[in-house]
């Protein structure tokens, strides 16, 4: 279990330390939401065209996130890492474990500020 642990805890500083992958993981859905949201509000006639954006918004926002944890297998493959960690004595199912806890806490983080950014927009 720490083998998982460490890959997990990696995984969020990593993220954090990216300063282009918090903006980005954030900015495309807030931007796609908006954007989308306001062009299309006077065409929808079934209430606010934001309200009815904003769940799928959250789910590009999970997809995203499970798009660049699958980049950080691929990234940690180049650099080596990876190849370090699979020849350590820990199981593979540590590893799996580790990667995936860390990809679903980033999306699950991701998907609550989001989440209390409709809130407080009165969604």
């Amino acid at each position: 279990m720490l083998a998982a642990w460490t890959l997990w805890i990696r995984e969020v500083v990593r993220f954090f330390r990216q300063r282009t992958r918090i903006v980005g993981a954030l900015a495309t859905p807030l931007i796609f939401w908006l954007m989308m949201g306001s062009g299309f509000r006077g065409s929808f006639s079934g209430g606010d065209y934001l309200e009815f954006l904003f769940p799928g918004a959250l789910v590009m926002i999970l997809q995203f996130t499970a798009i660049f944890s699958t980049i950080s297998i691929i990234e940690d493959r180049r650099e080596g890492f990876l190849q370090g960690v699979l020849v350590a004595p820990v199981s593979r199912a540590a590893i799996v474990l580790g990667k995936t806890a860390g990809g679903t806490t980033l999306a699950l983080i991701q998907a609550l500020l989001f989440t209390a950014l409709g809130v407080a927009v009165g969604l």
